[in-house]
């Protein structure tokens, strides 16, 4: 492996897309204890599994949005959400 391919530019992630994903929803940025993962870099997967879970409690419990998104963006979220998990989602739409 040449020094080139050895660097990592995202941090404790794995991909751009995860950091990406994280920094937009203002996630810790540098403690992997932070994330619940199975191997040394946090995957996008990772990150996806606390932000649908956030979405879920808003959804749900009627806690605050995790951020400001569009209308057309919250609907999405929404129906995404419905759609991955439908046994667990009987909320109505907020």
């Amino acid at each position: 492996m040449t020094a080139t391919s050895a660097r990592n530019h995202y941090g404790i992630f794995k991909s751009k897309r995860a950091k990406l994903l994280a920094t937009r929803y203002l996630l810790d940025l540098y403690d992997k204890n932070s994330y619940i993962h199975s191997g040394n870099l946090i995957l996008y997967s990772d990150v996806k599994f606390i932000i649908d879970n956030l979405w879920l409690d808003h959804f749900m419990y009627g806690t605050d949005k995790p951020i400001d998104v569009s209308l057309k963006e919250y609907s999405d979220i929404y129906f995404s959400l419905k759609n991955s998990f439908p046994t667990i989602c009987n909320f109505s739409y907020a």
